[in-house]
């Protein structure tokens, strides 16, 4: 910005000086055409000095309509707010956005190439870990064996499903399996996959938006809107959503709960969905996995020890996991399973956006409150400030010549 700010002012300190030195030669041809002229060109510059430094400053202490961009700050950053959500980073924009992309495939390319069985099996270990040591163990092997040694398509698990959940709730379980997920998903929020795929996303949405339209291309060149500072953004929008989740009284929370409830009396009394959560358990889970025969003899093992070996545990875990690992192996290549999950998640996010959607324009104006006036003053300075030093150099060659022309009409006429 100083190129062009030393050449305005180097130019209009030239044109000022030659109009002072030809003034007093005003009465003949060549030093009335050079009065003129650049007395034109010394009003013209510094009118559009003034012009430019009133949008960030006091020109001269002049309080009246100048400073524009400071004491106008909270309109502009509502607009710019109201920009980046309406318009920008549209509701429609996004769900098109999203539907280009295979989630399924960023899930299972998680899965394999960036540990994300490592985080499953995480909570896995926590999950069964803490469970374990509230149950009894004399007990949880009866239900195990029943419900694995014996003729599963004659085994209803609904009735243990119940059971299950009556015990998780009542011993308000289901919230500690909750602030585990959660802390879970914080981390995952955290991890740079996520934050490149946000990138990936907003650079399609932005490429949409300006559609060759300059107006729009220099707007983000203004805000220098880069795809990481959004991608940046969102991970710490996302985290801070689910950090303020870990209260229990969360709306969020207290529809989980509600959802679970429902759940569970709708798996009490209603016979077609009992039979579509067995039919779905058969499936799904009893026919794929082939755990009975470990989970029973290795429970009274684990428990009959004064305390819980750990080595003992993760051994016992590990065949679990191999179980997880199949799962996962035969879900990449199943892709109609695939497909499914695909809409079923797509849905979520859809209505996730639905819901959150007004958060990006409250991000937006948090961040932008962040800037004190001369911070801000400095930051525009710095995006435009050469190309609105140029009106201050136009301002005095057109001044000029039109000084000039003007002064050669009245001469002759």
């Amino acid at each position: 910005m100083n190129g062009n700010k030393n050449k305005a002012t180097f130019i209009l300190g030239a044109v000022s000086l030659t109009f002072f030195i030809s003034y007093p030669f005003q009465h003949t041809f060549i030093g009335g055409l050079l009065t003129g002229g650049f007395g034109a060109a010394m009003i013209g510059g510094l009118a559009d000095w003034f012009a430019v430094t009133a949008l960030f400053r006091r020109p001269l202490g002049i309080p009246f309509r100048t400073a524009i961009i400071p004491r106008n700050r909270e309109r502009i950053f509502r607009a710019l707010a109201e920009m980046v959500e309406n318009e920008i980073l549209m509701k429609e924009n996004i769900k098109k956005r999203l539907e280009d992309y295979n989630v399924s495939g960023i899930l299972i390319d998680s899965m394999v190439e960036h540990k994300g069985k490592r985080y499953i099996k995480k909570i896995l270990y926590r999950f069964l870990q803490e469970m374990l040591a509230q149950i009894k163990p004399e007990e949880l092997v009866v239900i195990v064996d029943n419900i694995l040694h014996y003729d599963r398509d004659k085994i209803k698990v609904s009735p243990y499903m119940i059971d299950v959940l009556e015990w998780i709730i009542k011993n308000s379980y289901h919230e500690r399996i909750i602030d585990m997920m959660i802390n879970e998903f914080i981390i995952i929020a955290q991890h740079k996959q996520l934050k490149q795929l946000v990138a990936e996303i907003f650079i399609d949405v932005r490429k949409n938006y300006e559609r060759g339209m300059n107006r729009r291309k220099i707007f983000n060149k203004l805000m220098n809107l880069s795809s990481k500072q959004v991608a940046s953004g969102a991970q710490h929008a996302l985290v801070a959503i689910l950090s303020e989740m870990k209260n229990r009284d969360h709306p969020v929370r207290k529809q989980a709960n509600v959802w679970l409830t429902d759940f569970m009396i709708k798996l009490k009394t209603n016979e077609e969905f009992q039979q579509d959560i067995e039919n779905w358990v058969q499936e799904r889970i009893l026919r794929k996995l082939n755990l009975g025969h470990y989970v029973a003899q290795r429970m009274v093992a684990l428990y009959d020890k004064e305390a819980v070996d750990h080595k003992q545990m993760i051994r016992w875990l590990a065949l679990i996991t191999d179980q997880i690992d199949k799962l996962i192996a035969d879900f990449a290549t199943n892709e109609e399973e695939q497909t499914k999950l695909d809409t079923y998640i797509k849905t979520i996010l859809s209505d996730g956006i639905d819901t959150h959607h007004d958060k990006i324009g409250m991000i937006v104006k948090d961040s932008l409150n962040e800037f004190t006036n001369d911070r801000l003053v400095n930051f525009i300075e710095n995006k435009v400030g050469d190309d609105l030093q140029m009106i201050r150099i136009n301002g005095s060659v057109v001044g000029g010549l039109v000084g000039m022309v003007i002064y050669l009409l009245t001469f002759w006429f």
